[in-house]
């Protein structure tokens, strides 16, 4: 309420950059308030696995950093130089993020701009807090996220669509968790591009790129997932090694030993994580109550934009990216850290509901407003949600997040054994 009364006068272009120092200095804030000045085990390990051993599960990441090692005169199979690199590469995606909200800004229609810089703040409190907080700073996470945020700012500029391809298969090397987790957005802007030009050349150039991009990640998933574990055993005590370097001991841990036996030697962890996914299981109904007034809305909002499609075309169109979220569901399902898969759940509709309105959706942008005004008018005070997630964040690995935990814990110890 009070950034649209304050900067509804203004011109947009001011507008835009009195909320882009609000939402630097917010970010500043959470990100002091979350940081913790640690790279974990677990992300500190994944620097140490690396091509030289081959066409290896997750290997992208620790590739580049050895090659930077190898370039500098420094050392940088040190606990101190990771710390430093997370950092840096952190910072480095907080700004490219930033860079994709002045994008939707800009390109959002000077009428809509008010209430579209809510749906902003409310998804940047999420990111920031995410990978600021010391669960997940320096998870391969960040880097599927930045990828997927410039394949997006291609599809809203029209420029250089055919990114997207490689991409979306650099995402998959990096950790191929990505089929899964982020890929569905820029699954679902491409058949929103498909369906919605007019053109029969355009409609075949992105159906071209999805094509190629799904067979791409697909194959790339099948071979890190089941083919590239079998040498494992021959060069695990050196990967080791140098996780033990670039690790920080935490809780005992001087390497994170089940990250190895699962990526490299291709141990089933299906037993070692079932404790988890019950934590998860008894968590998800606290996490659920406490965000449902955001689902209600949701709902709302996608019936309200099925509503004014015109035609089968344009009812596939919105129908398909009201579900594509639904590729987490084996997530879900299979694995723990629901963290993780809850955030890529609310990046997607984030990222797709900030992207349609920067490419000119008129009726997702009507609609967005309309549910913000309705919102604003009939409970002023409901204005507040928008610190909700200040309350679900920040994210914890296995556990949603600090609060809930303290909730869930209890009952974990209580019924955990009844499972």
């Amino acid at each position: 309420m009070g950034i649209e009364k304050t900067m509804s006068q203004m011109p947009k272009k001011k507008q835009i950059s009195r909320f882009m120092w609000l939402l630097i200095l917010l970010s500043c804030a959470i990100f002091f308030l979350d940081y913790d000045e640690r790279v974990l085990p677990y992300n500190s390990t994944i620097l140490a696995f690396s091509y030289k051993y081959g066409f290896i599960s997750r290997g992208l990441a620790g590739t580049i950093y050895q090659w930077i090692d190898h370039i500098l005169p420094v050392n940088m199979i040190d606990y101190a130089m990771v710390l430093r690199f997370t950092l840096i590469v952190t910072l480095v995606f907080y700004v490219l993020f930033f860079a994709f909200c002045y994008q939707c800004m800009k390109r959002c229609q000077e009428e809509y701009l008010g209430r579209f810089l809510y749906l902003i703040l409310f998804y940047a409190v999420f990111v920031v807090s995410m990978f600021a907080y010391k669960r997940n700073f320096g998870r391969l996470d960040l880097y599927l996220m930045a990828l997927t945020v410039i394949g997006t700012m291609c599809l809203i500029a029209k420029k250089a669509e055919w990114l997207i391809v490689p991409l979306s298969m650099i995402s998959v090397m990096y950790h191929q968790g990505y089929v899964f987790m982020f890929y569905n957005i820029l699954l679902a802007l491409l058949v929103y591009r498909i369906l919605s030009e007019k053109e029969k050349k355009a409609r075949i150039y992105y159906g071209v790129i999805l094509l190629v991009s799904l067979i791409g990640c697909s194959a790339l998933f099948l071979w890190f997932e089941f083919f590239s574990h079998t040498d494992g055993a021959r060069y695990v005590d050196e990967i080791i090694a140098n996780a033990k370097a670039m690790t920080k001991p935490f809780n005992g841990m001087t390497y994170h030993d089940t990250l190895i036996d699962h990526e490299i030697l291709g141990i089933d962890l299906s037993d070692v994580e079932y404790p988890y996914r019950v934590m998860n299981w008894i968590e998800i109904p606290f996490f659920i109550a406490i965000i449902s007034p955001y689902i209600v809305l949701a709902v709302k909002l996608f019936r309200r934009i099925l509503a004014r499609a015109q035609g089968k075309t344009e009812r596939l169109k919105y129908g398909f990216l009201a579900i594509a979220a639904g590729t987490l569901l084996p997530l879900f399902l299979m694995k723990c850290d629901y963290a993780r898969w809850v955030f890529a759940l609310i990046s997607y509709y984030c990222m797709i509901f900030l992207a349609l309105v920067a490419m000119g959706d008129r009726i997702v942008a009507e609609e967005l407003t309309g549910i913000f005004t309705e919102i604003k008018e009939k409970y002023p005070f409901a204005i507040l949600l928008l610190l909700l997630p200040a309350l679900l964040t920040p994210f914890w690995d296995v556990h949603i997040n600090g609060l809930l935990r303290g909730i869930s814990n209890p009952i974990n110890e209580t019924f955990l054994n009844l499972w």
